[in-house]
């Protein structure tokens, strides 16, 4: 029997299956309220800057995404969508007036995955 007739088990064509790792992400603790409320002043102050230029201008979608992640995590899920600037720096004061005036828990409801 010649070597040439017998498989090498290293030239298989069919590769093992990688052995799948368990993902170790746990859900994310909420965070504390006072954190998200000092987000959404950051946030205004940006949105403040981007009216002062042009208030008529369209929001970029990721300020208007951040707006309506901040509110929801703050427990509001009226925001509404927002034409201009101007508009979107009026939705985060209401919304930064709206959780000073509430008192809530000290931590904000978790993230939505």
């Amino acid at each position: 029997m010649s070597l040439a007739a017998v498989p090498s088990p290293r030239l298989s064509t069919a590769l093992p299956a990688k052995p799948r790792r368990r993902s170790r992400a746990k859900p994310r603790p909420a965070r504390p309220r006072l954190v998200v409320t000092a987000e959404l002043r950051g946030l205004g102050g940006l949105v403040l800057e981007q009216a002062l230029i042009d208030g008529t201008a369209r929001p970029r979608p990721s300020l208007i995404e951040w707006t309506r992640r901040l509110s929801q995590e703050l427990g509001y899920d009226d925001f509404e969508a927002v034409d201009t600037n101007r508009e979107l720096m009026h939705a985060i004061s209401a919304i930064s007036r709206r959780a000073a005036a509430e008192p809530r828990e000290m931590v904000a409801l978790p993230a939505a995955a």
